[in-house]
């Protein structure tokens, strides 16, 4: 959001690194100005520049989350909700585990196509077969897969989603980008297979 209100466009971030893609040709001018900002980024941080002087859209857009702090303060806040909500363990849970399948990709895909769908929130996706893939960025890896199931509410998949929901309700307007989730007032829902 930072480099965002400065003009730079980032590719990907994760919770510890940020992706640019430079194209062929690039100039010193403009890797510079990459470098300027993060320099600048540092010292805003260092002395924690409110942040209605650094992305004022924002915290127009969202001022009972982000008025009367400063960079330093949110990026601690960050860290906070981050150990709270064990985000990284919900990760490793969710790759380490296997999803059971139900059914092919391809019957999957068919099923999506034909419209033979429900749109599930988060609460009650609980043992539902998911239709599209669940892509979270990062790491970009596909979770569960067309045709997998999405496990129990206790389950890894479901905790890790519940985490990152977690993210998104704290700091709106820099959540978690997560392909094959709807978000709707600060809802999950994904497409699931009609249920028998």
């Amino acid at each position: 959001s930072y480099l965002h209100a400065r003009g730079i466009e980032v590719e990907k971030t994760s919770d510890f690194g940020v992706l640019f893609l430079f194209s062929i040709g690039i100039t010193k001018g403009k890797w510079g100005t990459l470098i300027a900002a993060m320099i600048d980024f540092k010292r805003d941080y260092d002395a924690d520049v409110p942040l209605t002087r650094l992305m004022p859209d924002l915290v127009a857009a969202h001022p009972d989350h982000y008025a009367g702090l400063g960079l330093r303060g949110m990026g601690d806040r960050m860290f906070a909700v981050m150990k709270q909500s064990n985000q990284t363990v919900h990760l490793q849970k969710a790759f380490s585990t296997i999803p059971e399948a139900r059914v092919t990709p391809a019957d999957a895909y068919q099923a999506l196509i034909r419209g033979r769908l429900e749109r599930v929130a988060l609460p009650d996706l609980a043992g539902r077969t998911v239709a599209t893939s669940i892509v979270p960025y990062p790491p970009g890896i596909p979770m569960i897969m067309p045709g997998e199931t999405a496990g129990a509410a206790n389950g890894p998949h479901i905790g890790y989603l519940k985490s990152l929901q977690a993210w998104d309700h704290a700091f709106p307007g820099m959540g978690y980008d997560t392909h094959g989730v709807e978000v709707e007032d600060g809802e999950y829902y994904v497409q699931c297979l009609e249920s028998s």
